[in-house]
C-alpha cells in the first residue's frame, strides 16, 4: 500500500505527478527537494542541473549574471525575488514566438516523506518543524508568458506543496 499526496477532484483522486502532467501550458516541469531528489516531473533534468538550481537563490548577482542553464541552454534571468522566492527569464530571441521562458521557485513545507515502490515515487507530506525547501522549475513557450506562467506555478505550489 502506498500513501500518496492527492486531491479529490469530483469523483476522481489525482496525485501531484498527474496534476503536474495535466498542466498543458508548461513545456517542462520538475518538482524537487534540496538534495536533488525529484518528487514529480514531466521531463528529465540532470542531477548537475538540479544541484545548480538548489543554489540559485544563494546569490542574486551570480544568478542574474550567469543566467539559468537547463540541458546546456542558457536562459537570461530578468527577475529575481527573495520573497516570494522566484527567479525567471527567457532564452533571448529576436522573435518572442521562438523564445522559451523559465521559472524557478522555492517554497518551504514543514516536512515530507518520499515513498518508493514498483519503480514509482510518491510524496506524502507530514507536519514537523524542519522547514525543508522544495523547488519547482518550469519552462514555457509562446504564447505563454511569465505574466501567466509564474502565477500559475505559484498556485500549483500552494495547492500541492505548501498546503501539505
Amino acid at each position: 500500500e502506498f500513501r500518496r499526496r492527492h486531491r479529490q477532484l469530483g469523483n476522481h483522486q489525482i496525485d501531484m505527478q498527474a496534476a503536474l502532467a495535466g498542466v498543458r501550458d508548461w513545456s517542462r516541469a520538475v518538482i524537487f527537494d534540496a538534495n536533488g531528489s525529484v518528487l514529480a516531473a514531466t521531463t528529465t533534468v540532470s542531477p548537475s542541473d538540479l544541484a545548480v538550481f538548489t543554489n540559485a537563490f544563494n546569490s542574486r548577482d551570480a544568478t542574474v549574471g550567469a543566467g539559468l542553464n537547463l540541458d546546456g541552454v542558457n536562459y537570461e534571468v530578468h527577475r529575481f525575488y527573495d520573497e516570494p522566492a522566484l527567479i525567471y527569464g527567457r532564452i533571448p530571441s529576436v522573435d518572442p514566438r521562438e523564445s522559451e521562458g523559465i521559472c524557478l521557485a522555492k517554497v518551504k513545507i514543514l516536512s515530507f516523506d518520499v515513498v518508493q515502490g514498483f519503480g514509482l515515487t510518491f510524496v506524502q507530506a507530514i507536519h514537523t518543524s524542519s522547514g525543508q525547501p522544495i523547488f519547482a522549475l518550469i519552462t514555457y513557450k509562446f504564447p505563454n508568458l511569465s505574466a501567466k506562467a509564474v502565477p500559475d506555478l505559484q498556485t500549483f505550489l500552494r495547492q500541492w506543496v505548501e498546503s501539505a
